[in-house]
């Protein structure tokens, strides 16, 4: 599906020059946001933040950074052309409006907004200002998750779908923040359904349990009939990232911490049973070495999947091509993230 396509006077100031790029958060994801786009030859002019000390701290890094207190300041020094969202999701719509009515291109850290609602207004302020607008879902961006579509075809005819996400995200946070942060995380795995399906999800049933503060579990089935798990904890432990599909034929594992996935055929014998937990860790184990070592030759230290989709979004700026993450996947898992949040009846508490 087309999505917000540039005019081509729209990219003339970009076309064959670095991108100048402006971050909005010199937190954690700031730095990696910084590092990622110079190595996919960005450039950092802009940081604000509104603790200069961190602001000046990151952009002391990047020889021709600017340090500004808030994101007003930064958008009329008018040297920017694309903007990276990566303060804390209440300031989003606020930041990214500003931002569009500048002609300013968009990178948000995911979710997009805080409503189906506010997102959609983006992105119609995005097409009226010929703006490109991408929320970070960088796990579909992964190698891993690009090889196991790939394998996809190998596993025969997909029966379930797990994922669990167990994260420290919320260490130290009391329970009235637990619920706000495990459906911020949402967004990941709903985008990696999209990208692996190639349906839109939004047309699948949806249901959500949660027993304590900080669980999601979420169950579903598309309209082939296969049925979905989504399990997100702020309370399991280890931490843990993983994405599974289970076939007639085989199944695929998805390690999203790493970026790496690996296939189990699905051969049934006595021998294959007596040495299954072998052969998987030896995959296992095999898979892991190789991706680190490719991980380490990128300088691909965390978040895999990022520098790719930076990448791709740079690319899609300079030569008026549409976001890597389209506006019609942006808005159904924003539209499936408000319909569970309402059925977990905890809107209250994550708005």
């Amino acid at each position: 599906m087309k999505t917000d396509v540039l005019i081509p006077t729209a990219v003339d100031s970009v076309r064959g020059t670095k991108i100048r790029a402006g971050i909005v958060g010199a937190g954690l994801m700031g730095r990696w946001h910084a590092q990622a786009l110079e190595m996919e030859g960005g450039e950092v002019v802009g940081i604000a933040d509104f603790d200069l000390t961190k602001a000046e701290t990151l952009s002391g890094k990047y020889p021709n950074a600017r340090t500004f207190s808030g994101v007003e300041e930064m958008l009329a020094d008018g040297q920017i052309d694309v903007l990276h969202i990566c303060s804390p999701i209440e300031s989003h719509a606020e930041i990214a409006e500003r931002a569009i009515s500048s002609g300013v291109h968009l990178l948000v850290e995911k979710p997009l907004a805080e409503t189906n609602a506010a997102t959609l207004k983006l992105y119609e302020m995005a097409r009226e200002k010929n703006t490109l607008l991408c929320p970070i879902h960088q796990f579909a961006f992964q190698r891993g998750v690009e090889k196991a579509k790939d394998q996809l075809p190998r596993i025969g005819q997909l029966i379930h779908i797990e994922t669990r996400i167990c994260s420290a995200g919320a260490a130290g946070l009391g329970p009235e923040h637990l619920d706000a942060i495990a459906f911020d995380i949402l967004p990941h795995p709903l985008s990696l359904l999209q990208r692996i399906l190639g349906t839109d999800i939004t047309a699948a049933e949806w249901d959500v349990f949660q027993p304590i503060p900080g669980e999601l579990r979420i169950l579903s089935r598309d309209k082939d009939s296969t049925s979905i798990s989504i399990f997100i904890s702020m309370n399991s432990r280890p931490t843990e990232n993983t994405f599974h599909l289970l076939g007639t034929h085989g199944v695929i594992h998805i390690d999203l911490f790493h970026g790496y996935s690996f296939m189990e055929p699905g051969r049934v014998s006595r021998m294959a049973k007596l040495t299954h937990p072998f052969d998987y860790a030896a995959r296992s184990f095999g898979t892991a070495v190789a991706n680190l070592a490719r991980r380490s030759l990128r300088r691909e230290a965390a978040y895999p999947g990022l520098r790719r989709l930076i990448g791709e979004f740079y690319r899609s700026v300079k030569f008026g091509l549409e976001s890597p993450v389209s506006r019609a996947e942006a808005l159904a898992i924003a539209e499936i993230r408000d319909l569970l949040i309402a059925r977990a009846g905890i809107a209250e508490r994550t708005r």
